[in-house]
């Protein structure tokens, strides 16, 4: 008997997430607002009221994480003129996996001159995670984007300090539909993760990109930011793209780090979104 009962339960199927998300934003009156929305399965969105003349949306994983085998989908548009924040209520959670890899695919477009801060919290990979992000972003040469992304190798506060993790990520950014930055990150496992010339010491990743015409102007400052003595890390600038890359062994270090880059690009602490003050 409990044979047959072992043998139903390893036969069957978990039970895995899906979600969708479509949101779309336009100007009218010198102010964003949505468009258009579509939420499906575990995704879903919140839109606080702003007090600046930026849209906010905070998008929220219901399942409160994802597992292996979850298949999560988000698509923002940004029409012409747009200024938008999009953020996450909290850290996503990457749990760990008997097999399955779990895949979140993201395609943010922008219009003509138009703003957008993509903004979401922290990403943590738990030991024995799988994970296969994809990053597609399609841009007008007359918009701005800020991208703020920050990876977490390992529950820390739980001692996880040599997470064994399977990350593949994928970056495409194109401008005026021509490709102008690709890049294919891989951890297949601890071993590749924790390289002198990988992860080192260091547990926690952070990308910043910036891409606009005005975009040389900050290059200098945000290596200032990033000049602390926890932080390794360095900023480069060429076709109008700034891209920063840091890594620090406790991801606190970035809290402050991120902080000071929003407010470099928004000049006043007031105008950040509570949201990424939690």
């Amino acid at each position: 008997m409990k044979a047959k009962i072992k043998n139903l339960i390893s036969t069957n199927n978990y039970q895995r997430a899906k979600g969708k998300l479509k949101i779309s934003f336009m100007s009218s009156n010198d102010e964003t607002s949505i468009h258009d929305l579509y939420q499906s399965g575990a995704l879903k969105v919140l839109i606080p009221k702003s007090k600046s003349k930026y849209a906010e949306a905070v998008l929220i994983n219901t399942g409160g994480g994802i597992v292996g085998g979850d298949n999560l989908s988000i698509e923002v548009e940004a029409a012409k003129k747009t200024n938008t924040w999009i953020t996450t209520q909290a850290s996503e959670k990457v749990y760990k996996s008997s097999s399955e890899q779990s895949i979140l695919n993201t395609k943010v477009t922008l219009e003509d001159n138009s703003t957008l801060f993509w903004c979401p919290k922290e990403t943590i990979l738990f030991h024995n995670s799988k994970l296969i992000r994809n990053l597609d972003f399609d841009i007008k040469s007359s918009s701005k984007l800020l991208i703020i992304e920050n990876i977490v190798f390992g529950r820390l506060a739980s001692g996880e300090l040599n997470a064994d993790c399977f990350f593949s990520d994928h970056w495409r950014i194109k401008r005026d539909e021509k490709l102008i930055f690709a890049e294919n990150f891989l951890f297949e496992d601890k071993k590749t993760m924790y390289r002198k010339t990988n992860l080192g010491n260091y547990r926690s990743l952070l990308n910043i990109m910036y891409l606009s015409k005005d975009s040389k102007n900050f290059l200098n400052k945000m290596r200032n930011i990033i000049s602390s003595e926890s932080i390794f890390g360095e900023a480069s600038h060429w076709n109008d793209f700034i891209s920063l890359r840091a890594l620090a062994k406790n991801p606190i270090e970035f809290k402050k780090t991120i902080e000071e880059i929003l407010i470099l690009f928004v000049n006043e602490k007031s105008k950040i979104p509570r949201i990424l003050s939690i």
